[in-house]
């Protein structure tokens, strides 16, 4: 048993702490903002969410990351309903400029991973020509308020200690556990920030803005559309277990503005009707038109060269997975479990 800190209180932070108190650590979350708060600095309330790996095919570590993360969350939604996760198909539609030189699509690495997986009919793709097949799989939609406070009271139930609090330097954090004493070990999810905090300052943490509608329209599937038109946008829909949905988005590197696009806005509402006409289908109890009820920004926190998950010392980092947050969490608190009982058995000798 160890008296660990963990900076963050993000998803990443959060699995972590609960993964480490299931093995018997006794674990203090510090966070800056804690689940409840909506900031533009805290980005996992603002998230989709859902699983569909971006890892290419060459990626085995994201891969086997992501891997881990989709077996957990499609059991969570059959077997915790308070997580807020439920079980729906992805449509991915794809042009004709999407296939292969064989005139085929390029499928995804999970293909033979997923449930469900396989090609689209024709009847199946959107109206008119733009799309000439696609595929589907059964995949997760994320809650992420919901999941987030559940995570929250799986790790209170064990004991564990939330704090908030704004540090300046990572070794603050060896003085802040909740028991009075030295922490033997910190853990490093401090995303975004981890540019900008002393003992860390990655200048390689950078932010991908994302640009989302909450809508109280709902659907029946979750839809994915690349454009090639519109450089760093792309159109999602991700229908949520207590209806409506999350309809998006972006994918801005570097860009740190936090005000929403009203043109974006209108751009996406007009491509929710046009790729998802089902989000007015009053059969589905949904409005005659897209009711946003809320815009929200985000800033996915992205590291050039990839997540940093690697020990220094007595401090663990796991920050800069960008837009995987989620769906490479679980996995990623893996690798940090497996980096503490190394760094543990070290510290014996």
């Amino acid at each position: 048993m160890a008296l660990i800190t963990v900076v963050g209180a993000g998803v990443s932070g959060l699995t972590c702490a609960l993964q480490l108190l299931r093995k018997g650590h006794k674990v203090t979350i510090l966070g800056r903002h804690i689940p409840g708060d909506i900031d533009i600095e805290y980005t996992s309330p603002f998230a989709g969410a859902n699983w569909a790996s971006f890892a290419k095919d060459d990626e085995t570590w994201i891969q086997e990351v992501d891997t881990v993360g989709y077996h957990i969350f499609m059991e969570f939604a059959r077997s915790e309903p308070n997580t807020g996760i439920h079980i729906v198909p992805h449509h991915e539609y794809l042009r004709a400029t999407d296939l292969g030189p064989d005139g085929k699509p390029k499928l995804p690495w999970f293909k033979d991973l997923m449930e469900n997986f396989r090609i689209l009919e024709k009847s199946e793709l959107p109206e008119g020509d733009e799309f000439v097949t696609g595929f589907t799989y059964d995949t997760v939609t994320i809650t992420t308020t919901i999941y987030l406070n559940w995570l929250l009271q799986q790790i209170y139930s064990l004991g564990g200690i939330l704090k908030r609090k704004d540090i300046k330097h990572i070794n603050e954090a060896f003085g802040l556990h909740d028991s009075g004493e030295r922490a033997d070990l910190v853990i490093n999810c401090s995303a975004l920030g981890a540019r900008f905090l002393g003992g860390v300052e990655d200048k390689k943490v950078f932010p991908i803005r994302g640009q989302i509608l909450q809508v109280r329209n709902t659907a029946t599937k979750q839809v994915s559309v690349h454009l090639p038109d519109y450089a760093g946008e792309s159109f999602y829909m991700f229908p949520r277990k207590e209806g409506g949905a999350i309809i998006g988005g972006t994918f801005l590197l570097n860009d740190w503005s936090s005000q929403p696009d009203p043109g974006l806005t209108k751009r996406i509402i007009e491509r929710a009707k046009k790729y998802v006409p089902e989000m007015l289908d009053p059969k589905l109890g949904n409005p005659s038109e897209i009711e946003v009820f809320r815009e929200n920004v985000g800033h996915r926190p992205a590291r050039k060269g990839g997540v940093r998950v690697e020990r220094e010392g007595k401090i663990i980092h796991n920050y800069g997975i960008g837009g995987a947050g989620y769906q490479a969490s679980w996995g990623l608190a893996e690798k940090v479990l497996k980096l503490v009982d190394s760094a543990l058995r070290e510290s014996k000798l």
